[in-house]
């Protein structure tokens, strides 16, 4: 997590326009957990735990918002349940970054030995619903941080 807190005080530095939440308490990551009835994987556990959520002008990092699970675009569980009712989001997909064409989501149905989910692009109106983006949610992350670095 010290390499993404790198990239986001560089980000912070060139762009003023960069938000990030308060990290997130054991109890607010439980009761994400709960909401979606899963355990969070390492990576993300670790993201919600230093950095709550992030977000940069059209770019949202989903999490705990300010100890919230459920306020706005910027908490995953927010995000899941309006794309569950709006486009039969598969049940075992957390989002993590929702945009205009889809969600970034955390792949529940699969699970690697150090107990990560693979992160995915779901399409919900394409013929192929997926893409998949990165190991896990802190390697999707270091690459997302880094091109906005390179856009400056």
């Amino acid at each position: 997590m010290d390499d993404i807190a790198e990239l986001i005080e560089r980000l912070r530095e060139s762009d003023p326009q960069l938000w990030l939440s308060a990290p997130a308490t054991d109890q607010q990551i439980a009761e994400l957990e709960s909401a979606f009835g899963r355990p969070v994987p390492p990576s993300y556990r670790a993201f919600l735990a230093r950095f709550g959520a992030l977000s940069l002008p059209n770019d949202t990092y989903s999490g705990i918002s300010d100890g919230n699970i459920d306020v706005g675009r910027e908490c995953s569980w927010t995000v899941t349940k309006m794309a569950r009712e709006h486009c039969q989001l598969p049940l075992h997909y957390l989002v993590v970054q929702p945009d205009e064409d889809g969600y970034v989501c955390l792949d529940f149905s699969r699970t690697t030995s150090d107990g990560e989910h693979p992160v995915v692009y779901h399409m919900p109106f394409r013929n192929t619903p997926f893409n998949e983006l990165a190991p896990n949610h802190t390697a999707w992350l270091h690459e997302c941080l880094l091109g906005w670095l390179e856009e400056d």
